[in-house]
């Protein structure tokens, strides 16, 4: 490592909020202030919900059932900075949680809890869990992952945590000058120095300091270093490059595609089309330091060697393909894409838009903000990408233990480039540099590369499925005066529209109700209305509606929102918020003709046309920055009619481009019996706090963007859109209440880890609708049209020489509209001709 001088600088103190710090606080020393061991007994450690407890071996062995368990005991202990070590080893699944209560934070509350990566392999590891207690501790809590096993605890520790006054906050790297930033979290000054010289933080501040170098080849790792006296010395490593400097490479070429080695295995540079693109480096890490190798030509591919390590790279294609063999754990390829951010994709956790950050505040402002290392369990599908003005850059893997890492800017190095890379000791990648291109086209390439997995196996026939939507619909959600969108009491019954329905195509009979009011599921059904003689209170409703969404469009055909969730975004709209009256106007002009809400529709349709990713669709609880499946869908649908009504080959493309951004918002590998095709919902928190719902699925909203694909897929072969949403589907049914009070609902929140269900208890109505559309068939209304007509059914209809043709059970009573104007009441004779021009 290259020693530093330093010129001391008048810089401005660093805030250490601003940029995200992957390096944690270093705790100087540790006292044990109580501690729990199990030779005698189980401590007074005792079950609290889903497991059981029994101390023996000296060992404390906790049984979980997978829903939620957990167990707590007693201690009295003065609170403050306090870390909680544990020994275990588990076979169950997810994250482990340590709750705390103390006489000023009574009770086990989320807000005073603290979550850890676990690992599950049945061997045994250390974690060391950070938290701070305010008052005096009296009780702690622990959940020992979310999934069903067995779990055995050696010893429990709380020690009091002293920190080291001095943290270094920040790095900041640009050319020859490196900007480091030290904060001081003492009351008083602290003097200290880096490679010689001396500076001085004052009480609470931070003191940044300018490090010039004279780099000597194209790869530099440097060590940061800063001592103070009777202080322990702080040591952060960040890894250079210069490429304008000479070496001889050595070279591995595609028509397209150039990788230039360094011949002591350092780094390599993506060069494409003559343009440099990015760079790996260093190729491979461990503990954060560059592995020392050696490269050597072998055959078509690159071979770096060092102690415990062979690596190779190899081009297939336009591709680069890099493999990795450790004999403890490593980091690497460490992919680096240059230029400034246009889009950034990390599957599962990240949707970022131009210049901005990852593992911001934006959308989450705990301290689970900080996703840059992620439990791959929160991992969607293997694909980190960037888009810059220079190019793209992505990588994609296949083994879902790997744990990556991305940063964008790279606040690792502090350099301005964007890091992608993974960790494990065994790992294979697949890295893709491109002319610039959209994240979407991005992610089909990946899953070109990892496939759509196979569909789950549906738990139920057709039949058995709709005998337990009945049962439901009949059951928890029904009530006086309808039906509830939820079973819970809170969610009051009404005469639902969509609930009415959905029975009908079910069982073919439509309730008798008094009245019928619009919703109550998540795909609008409409159907009803025409059944029951009431399509003329339909087309006043929606058509009230679409003026509605008129009157509050904008002249440049945007919809603005101002209220709690327009904090912290650039802007006050967003692609998802105008995506919802979109498809409603376009949905009433495919059903009605109506042409002042197509115009005014195709006008919000070009105005999205800015927006580059998916968010602000759920304004009611979560921040109109957040990245958003639910704004998937939406966008899709409005696309989607758009296009079917005018014809036009933009907005087909606009639809196809808006599926693909739902994408990594669905699981596309398992390791659980519920999970492929599982779809949470945002990349955020609500009300930026809790609950979390990165990994956290909520397959309601992953069924609102399924049904969209369905649509897309009569239009569009990109990708096998029917599949994507039948694996959605059938997750949604894998998740229904099989039997029990909630029959048939399906849960809003479907924890992973446990495979256990939470929140309230949906009616399933969205979910036939998205099985009868998965099929083929009609479950809302049916359009037709010809060069001068338009019909609208609950029934499938045709044109023909100026004539409806619909077929359908005689006897069956039912109204078409023509032309968005005329009601046709029918008396079915089985097949009914509709003279059009009366």
């Amino acid at each position: 490592m290259r020693t530093l001088t330093i010129v001391l600088c008048l810089l401005p103190a660093f805030a250490a909020g601003e940029q995200v710090n992957p390096y944690p606080r270093r705790i100087s020393r540790v006292e044990k202030v109580h501690e729990w061991t199990f030779a005698k007994g189980p401590a007074g450690w005792g079950a609290q919900h889903a497991c059981t407890v029994a101390a023996r071996g000296g060992r404390l062995h906790v049984s979980c059932s997978g829903e939620d368990p957990y167990l707590a005991a007693g201690v009295s202990v003065e609170g403050g900075a306090l870390l909680v070590r544990l020994r275990m080893k588990s076979n169950t699944g997810g994250q482990g949680q340590l709750f705390w209560s103390s006489d000023k934070q009574p009770g086990m509350a989320e807000r005073h809890s603290q979550r850890f990566n676990m690992d599950h392999d049945g061997a045994w590891h250390d974690y060391d869990v950070p938290i701070r207690v305010v008052g005096r501790m009296t009780g702690l809590r622990l959940d020992p992952g979310a999934g069903a096993g067995e779990v055995a605890v050696e010893r429990i520790e709380i020690l009091r945590r002293h920190m080291h006054p001095l943290e270094i906050a920040a790095v900041r790297a640009a050319g020859a000058t490196v900007n480091v930033t030290v904060k001081n979290h003492s009351a008083s000054p602290i003097t200290f120095s880096v490679a010689g010289r001396t500076a001085t933080a004052e009480a609470g501040k931070a003191k940044t300091v300018a490090i010039e170098r004279k780099p000597a080849a194209p790869f530099e790792t440097l060590a940061v270093t800063v001592t103070s006296q009777g202080l322990p010395t702080l040591s952060r490593p960040i890894h250079l490059y210069e490429l304008g400097l000479g070496a001889k490479w050595l070279t591995l070429k595609s028509p397209k595609l150039i990788v230039r080695v360094a011949p002591d295995g350092s780094g390599a540079a993506l060069v494409r089309e003559e343009q440099l693109l990015g760079a790996l480096t260093p190729i491979v890490t461990r503990d954060g330091e560059a592995v020392s190798l050696t490269a050597a030509r072998d055959g078509e591919q690159i071979t770096l060697t060092g102690k415990g390590l062979r690596a190779t790279l190899r081009i297939d294609g336009d591709e680069l393909a890099v493999s990795i063999r450790s004999d403890r754990p490593c980091e690497g390829p460490r992919l680096r894409a240059f230029g400034a951010l246009e889009q950034g994709l990390f599957a599962g956790l990240e949707y970022l838009g131009k210049g901005e950050r990852s593992s911001s505040a934006l959308d989450i402002e705990t301290a689970e903000r900080l996703r840059f290392a992620p439990d791959p369990m929160k991992v969607t599908m293997p694909l980190m990408a960037c888009v810059t003005r220079r190019g793209a850059a992505a990588m994609a893997w296949k083994d879902m233990s790997l744990r990556p890492v991305f940063a964008s800017p790279n606040f690792f190095d502090g350099t301005s480039d964007h890091l992608m890379s993974l960790r494990g000791k065994r790992i294979d990648a697949t890295i893709a540099v491109r002319e610039r291109q959209n994240i979407e086209e991005l992610i089909l390439w990946a899953v070109g590369k990892c496939p759509l997995p196979p569909l789950p196996k549906a738990p139920r026939t057709r039949k058995q499925q709709w005998e337990l939507c009945l049962k439901s619909l009949s059951g928890p959600i029904a009530g006086e005066g309808g039906w509830g969108h939820c079973a819970e009491p809170k969610w009051g019954r009404a005469p639902y529209a969509d609930v009415a329905s959905t029975i009908f195509r079910l069982t073919g009979r439509v309730p008798e109700l008094p009245r019928l009011q619009p919703g109550g599921a998540h795909v609008r059904n409409d159907a009803a209305y025409f059944l029951t003689g009431r399509a003329g209170d339909w087309l006043k409703m929606r058509g009230g509606q679409a003026r509605a969404n008129i009157r509050r469009q904008k002249p440049d055909g945007s919809y603005r929102y101002e209220g709690k969730y327009r904090r912290g975004h650039f802007e006050d709209t967003a692609s998802g918020l105008c995506a919802r009256p979109a498809y409603e106007l376009l949905e009433f002009a495919h059903q009605a003709g109506d042409k002042a809400a197509l115009a005014a529709g195709l006008k919000t349709l070009e105005y999205i046309k800015r927006f580059r990713t998916p968010r602000g669709a759920q304004t009611w609880e979560l921040s109109l920055h957040t990245p958003d499946v639910l704004a998937s869908g939406y966008l899709v649908a409005a696309y989607v009619r758009g296009y079917e009504l005018t014809g036009r080959k933009d907005l087909l493309a606009e639809a196809r481009r808006w599926a693909l951004s739902g994408v990594p918002f669905v699981y596309l590998w398992s390791n659980k019996p519920v999970m492929a095709y599982a779809s949470p919902p945002v990349y955020g928190a609500t009300n930026w706090r809790a609950p979390n719902w990165i990994g956290l699925p909520v397959q309601w909203c992953g069924g609102v963007y399924a049904y969209w694909l369905t649509k897309l897929a009569a239009h569009d072969k990109t990708l096998d859109w029917r599949r994507l949403a039948e694996g959605i589907l059938i997750a949604g049914e894998q998740m229904q209440y099989p039997d029990g009070p909630k029959i048939g609902c399906l849960p809003d929140v479907f924890n992973l880890a446990g495979q256990h269900r939470a929140g309230p208890s949906i009616n399933p109505c969205a979910m036939a609708s998205l099985r009868i559309a998965v099929a083929g068939e009609l479950d809302s209304l049916a359009v037709a049209t010809d060069a001068s007509h338009r019909v609208t059914a609950p029934f499938d209809v045709s044109i023909r020489d100026g004539k409806a043709v619909v077929r359908v059970k005689a006897g069956t009573a039912y109204q078409v509209l023509v032309d968005g104007r005329r009601i046709v009441d029918v008396r079915s004779k089985g097949t009914d001709v509709i003279d059009l021009a009366k």
